[in-house]
């Protein structure tokens, strides 16, 4: 057997180590709670799903999701072909799936690498970044949006070492707009930003070695780039068929682009930032040493990346070997151009555009083309280093390894040891909502403080279908009249420091001992 298939079988040996360190963190993201574990994201896409499987169309009349149809309709398939209902599906089978993106990470990170020891590596930096963790292992689009990204960059990527082939080339192409489309049907808005800075990237990667072209040999760095400039731009005209002949509810995302512009032009002429990105760091963990302790992983991790493409930088500007790596280069150009779309995030955010989260969506897309590089500088080091040397990098590598391992899984999981942003539900409140549920009809319900928790929950398990009641969370509605109060909710409000609803003095009408079922006293001869 020759060197180099042994060479890829370890390599790939290392690939199902992450593989399976990427399944041990997927369960413990669901044993953590036994499955009982709801967010916001999580019931809409349910809610979205169960919608596409009970009208068996994509664009539902109730309850569809505007921005994208992938994940629902392959979520309604799996729940139709196997039986399994979708609140299983979502909060016990897809995380575990989840991990499964270890490999197509491997893959992708090993053709922009070169490297397998360094793909290998940097596959399992990623998933030691707690936010990454939180959007694959959570029931939302993400998990097939990364999949499609990724598959996105390591078809360009490969498509480098095709250009003197063209019918490989071709078939390249082809794919590439297929995993394009797969992405915008995902989620529209996602998939138009990602393309973008892949164009904005590419465009830097035509620009720069023509302004360095006395210091290279010759122009094949401009020109390449170029040529999958084009194949990339001309994504964006599968964006648009998307949006205008396929999936037409994801004209939305044009909506929301337009007022994020205008929000994020009063802000830039002088307006005052009508929101705080920052705020839930405040609320929503016990302490800043807590907080700051669960994110300088990944804090430590970009900043020696950035270092490190700052370096790059300058070997490509003064036209050393770089520039004959176009791989490599592809990376360090989706680095600064995915760089820059964060920055473009952080400015919307104070502007309060698009949910004000833009710089955590588009935080681990950075990371993602961060730690390839910073992989890649570690085993070079560890390749050229002394027997010491080397012994001292194990064992700062294994700490950091161990730290950030812990700080994500607790990160990602909102443990209640550190957050204050709780997100599991217990027995007693899901039997409290199923006794709602069959003895009350078209009432407005309160149930819970932030809305992301029981009433999460409640959603994704088809709240109101039948009996036509709605959720209230927060400050309770003036056509309120019924409440359910747990004692989580009490854990919550003593957390936050914010009050419950009074309900001494009105009707409870439900008591499983943990949680008590209020009917409001009526205040007007019209009430009842």
């Amino acid at each position: 057997m020759s060197r180099a298939a042994i060479n890829r079988r370890s390599q790939w040996a290392l690939a199902l180590l992450v593989g399976l360190y990427a399944v041990l963190a997927a369960s413990y993201f669901v044993l953590r709670y036994s499955g009982r574990w709801a967010d916001s994201d999580t019931a809409n896409l349910t809610v979205a799903s169960a919608a596409v499987l009970r009208e068996g169309t994509l664009v539902p009349t109730r309850g569809g999701y505007g921005l994208g149809f992938l994940y629902q309709a392959t979520s309604a398939f799996i729940a139709s072909l196997s039986g399994v209902d979708l609140p299983s599906l979502q909060s016990w089978v897809y995380p575990i799936v989840a991990a499964a993106l270890s490999l197509m990470a491997f893959a992708m990170y090993r053709v922009l690498t070169g490297d397998g020891a360094a793909g290998a590596l940097a596959t399992l930096f990623l998933f030691v970044q707690p936010d990454f963790l939180f959007i694959i292992f959570r029931g939302s689009h993400e998990k097939t949006t990364w999949l499609t990204a990724m598959l996105a960059v390591f078809l360009l990527a490969r498509s480098f070492r095709t250009l003197g082939y063209p019918v490989s080339f071709a078939i390249h192409v082809v794919l590439f707009y297929m995993a394009a489309l797969a992405l915008i049907t995902s989620n529209a808005f996602f998939g138009s930003s990602f393309i973008l800075a892949m164009v904005v990237s590419l465009v830097a990667g035509a620009v720069v070695p023509r302004a360095a072209r006395r210091r290279l040999s010759d122009d094949r760095p401009a020109s390449t780039v170029t040529r999958l400039l084009y194949v990339v731009a001309a994504a964006m005209v599968v964006w648009f068929l998307d949006l205008f002949y396929l999936y037409r509810p994801a004209l939305g995302a044009l909506v929301h682009l337009e007022r994020a512009l205008d929000k994020a032009a009063a802000v830039a002429l002088g307006s005052e930032p009508k929101f705080d990105p920052y705020a839930t760091v405040g609320w929503g963990w016990v302490s800043l040493p807590a907080y700051l302790g669960l994110i300088l992983p990944s804090a430590i991790a970009g900043a020696c990346s950035f270092i490190l493409w700052i370096t790059a930088g300058k070997q490509f500007w003064q036209g050393k070997s770089l520039w004959k790596d176009p791989p490599r280069f592809l990376l360090w150009l989706l680095y600064g151009g995915f760089g820059i779309q964060l920055a473009l995030g952080i400015g919307l955010d104070q502007a309060g555009a698009i949910g004000g989260n833009l710089q955590q969506r588009f935080f681990p897309v950075v990371m993602m083309m961060a730690f390839p590089i910073l992989a890649r500088a570690i085993v070079q080091r560890w390749r050229k280093g002394s027997a010491w040397h080397n012994r001292l990098l194990a064992v700062g590598l294994c700490l950091f390894i161990l730290w950030a391992s812990g700080a994500s899984l607790l990160k990602a999981t909102n443990d209640p040891w550190l957050s204050n942003y709780w997100v599991y539900w217990t027995g007693p409140e899901d039997r409290a909502v199923k006794w709602i549920e069959a003895h009350l009809r078209y009432r407005s319900v309160w149930l819970g403080l932030d809305g992301i928790r029981l009433s999460s929950h409640a959603a994704a398990d088809g709240f109101g279908n039948e009996s036509g009641n709605e959720r209230d969370q927060w400050t309770v509605n003036e056509d309120t009249r019924d409440i359910l109060l747990s004692s989580v909710d009490k854990g919550v409000s003593v957390r936050r420091s914010v009050p419950l609803p009074d309900t001494r003095t009105e009707h409870r009408v439900y008591d499983n001992g943990t949680v008590a079922g209020y009917h409001l006293r009526p205040r007007t001869p019209y009430q009842h």
